[in-house]
């Protein structure tokens, strides 16, 4: 059964490169994943491009610090990249998993961080979301990851989206803010697990870091020594003038 999954998965992939058309190497091909993918510094606190010398970004040196002690991002969520996450977030999309879950791989501080972890925690989708989706591709994005190293065991059912909880992406930032204490919950089975853990939340794109920061702050609320966020991509900042 399991080598039937594989196929399928395998199967719905395209045989040529997504981002140059090259083949037959997979999705994203070597010299693509090289070429397209540089490893940039970036600012602990928010993940956008860090410009040389500094620690922080002027924005984040500004500002009031945020749950996570450090939050880490492979990619800008520019094209071409933009494109294969978005195809990860369809029905069939789980397959792109892999390919995508290897450029975390090539960055030593976001693999340092994987294996320093006491556990990995995917953010939710909510409920509409996932049955859309039919799969959450932050868990999706993981379960690639934990094929290809060896790393402490990710945990799928710890934290919980509220039920009423609307999309954070409709709402306006006053909103948004309102909702980020309430949007998550632990289940009750994981209170004792998270206590005094160093945990890394996972998610595909950071865009406001609204869902982030609430995600995290319930793990700490709830006694989590200490949480890291880590994701794919990271929305660039606004253009001055746009």
């Amino acid at each position: 059964m399991r080598r039937l999954f594989s196929l399928d998965w395998r199967s719905r992939l395209p045989a040529r490169c997504e981002l140059c058309g090259d083949g037959p190497h997979g999705p994203i091909c070597p010299d693509c994943h090289r070429d397209l993918a540089p490893l940039v510094p970036r600012c602990p606190s928010c993940a956008l491009p860090l410009p040389p010398g500094l620690e922080l970004c002027d924005t984040c040196r500004q500002a009031s610090s945020p749950p996570w002690q450090q939050a880490h991002a492979r990619l800008d969520y520019r094209e071409p990249w933009r494109r294969c996450i978005l195809k990860l977030k369809t029905p069939h999309g789980w397959g792109w998993a892999d390919a995508l879950a290897r450029l975390w791989l090539d960055d030593p501080h976001i693999v340092a961080l994987l294996q320093e972890a006491d556990g990995w925690l995917p953010v939710p989708l909510s409920p509409q979301r996932l049955a859309e989706r039919g799969h959450n591709q932050a868990w999706s994005l993981m379960q690639a990851l934990a094929r290809r190293t060896r790393t402490p065991p990710a945990q799928a059912q710890v934290l919980r989206r509220a039920a009423q909880a609307p999309v954070l992406h409709y709402l306006d930032a006053v909103s948004r803010r309102q909702w980020e204490t309430q949007l998550f919950q632990l289940a009750p089975s994981a209170q004792r697990w998270v206590r005094g853990r160093h945990l890394v939340v996972v998610d595909d794109v950071m865009t406001t870091g609204t869902t982030l920061r609430a995600a995290c702050a319930a793990l700490l609320q709830a006694g989590a020594a200490s949480v890291r966020a880590l994701v794919l991509a990271r929305t660039p900042a606004p253009e001055h003038g746009a």
